[in-house]
């Protein structure tokens, strides 16, 4: 693993505690490593934003080669198409309907795509759109198992694209499968293998719509997770998220008998708060600091090796030692590799980015929820 951040660096003297702190250098190799990966294999990239909320990281992305950016959220897909981000996608089916006017509203004055897996979805947003504006390419969610959002059936498909395709500023622009039930599955094999079923739901879609004499130009999906297994068939693009940052949950999937191929660049800065009951201490970063539907931060910087953390409530984190290490001083500085790094970005406003010469910079996180 290369050298990792120290946590009790100058240029963190000032910074106020809990802060999401992003390793620059560690955040370019992993995004220069896929994008090397997905060239080698023909494939293309839209990395994920609801991962970094950033359009830094997103251009940074872009100009390592991808095609664009996948969002989650309109919220999402708003700021990038206000900074003048390309090629975005939204990932999610819309039935909110203010939200789906917002949606419109960004159709008519950016070059986006979208996501439908009911046809309500289709009539609203031809409702809504300018019918003056530029096409708005449309792609079908197919459920391929996670049982969240899709189609269940390739009738349904093919209904949907035919209705696409008669939909007058609407084009059809292909299908859409993310499995993310598939990413996390610790062993290898399994993942392969859960993999592969994904991608053969998929292929019965794209049968279906073949037959029917329907393009389906883009096939969008896969993970993190499942990306090394996906470059072998079906898929054109991937919209990988995490390998930005790494976080604990992912840190624990095994890859051909050792870890992912990519390094923690993500991490809370966290100040030792108390230090007075034996045999552990107490940190100023709890569930408001971090995402809790995750493992416990796997990796921590700045505290006695064999040393393990649990969440304390909602403003603490407690660290329990090894028998017979002493205890870091009080006011001292601890770096805490982040539990899930998605919904933990969304708990903060900024990146505390640290550079070259440890140089620290100040990135914002956009469309958080309820900001």
């Amino acid at each position: 693993m290369p050298n990792m951040l120290d946590p009790n660096l100058p240029a963190f003297a000032d910074i106020q505690t809990p802060a999401l702190v992003l390793d620059a250098s560690a955040l370019q190799r992993n995004i220069t490593a896929m994008a090397e990966f997905a060239k080698a294999n023909g494939v293309a990239l839209r990395p994920h934003a609801k991962t970094h909320k950033s359009t830094r990281i997103a251009q940074l992305q872009i100009e390592a080669g991808a095609v664009g950016i996948s969002c989650a959220t309109v919220a999402e897909i708003e700021a990038f198409a206000q900074a003048g981000i390309t090629g975005l996608l939204l990932t999610t089916p819309v039935a909110d309907r203010p939200k789906l006017a917002r949606l419109a509203a960004v159709a008519d004055q950016s070059d986006i795509s979208i996501v439908v897996d009911h046809a309500d979805q289709i009539h609203v947003l031809h409702e809504l759109l300018d019918a003056g504006s530029r096409p708005l390419q449309v792609l079908i969610d197919i459920d391929v198992g996670q049982r969240r959002t899709g189609v269940v059936d390739t009738v349904s498909t093919l209904a949907l694209a035919q209705l696409i395709e008669a939909t007058p500023g609407m084009t059809f622009g292909g299908i859409q499968g993310f499995a993310g039930h598939v990413q996390h599955m610790i062993d290898s094999q399994e993942r392969r293998a859960g993999a592969a079923r994904v991608r053969a739901m998929l292929d019965e879609h794209l049968h279906v719509l073949t037959e029917a004499c329907i393009k389906a130009e883009i096939v969008t999906g896969s993970g993190t997770g499942a990306c090394a297994y996906d470059v072998t068939g079906t898929y054109t693009e991937l919209q990988v998220g995490s390998y930005v940052f790494m976080d604990s949950d992912y840190g624990k999937l095994e890859h051909e008998g050792g870890a992912l191929p990519y390094d923690p660049s993500l991490f809370i800065l966290a100040t030792v708060t108390s230090v007075n009951r034996a045999g552990e201490f107490t940190v100023d970063a709890g569930v408001k600091a971090m995402a809790f539907n995750g493992p416990v931060p796997s990796l921590m910087l700045g505290v006695p090796e064999g040393s393990t953390y649990r969440f304390g409530g909602d403003e603490h984190g407690m660290i329990t030692m090894p028998s017979g290490v002493e205890a870091p001083k009080l006011g001292s500085r601890v770096l805490l590799l982040t539990t899930h790094c998605d919904p933990t970005v969304n708990l903060h406003a900024s990146y505390q980015v640290v550079g070259h010469n440890n140089g620290v910079e100040t990135w914002p996180v956009l469309a958080r929820y309820g900001a």
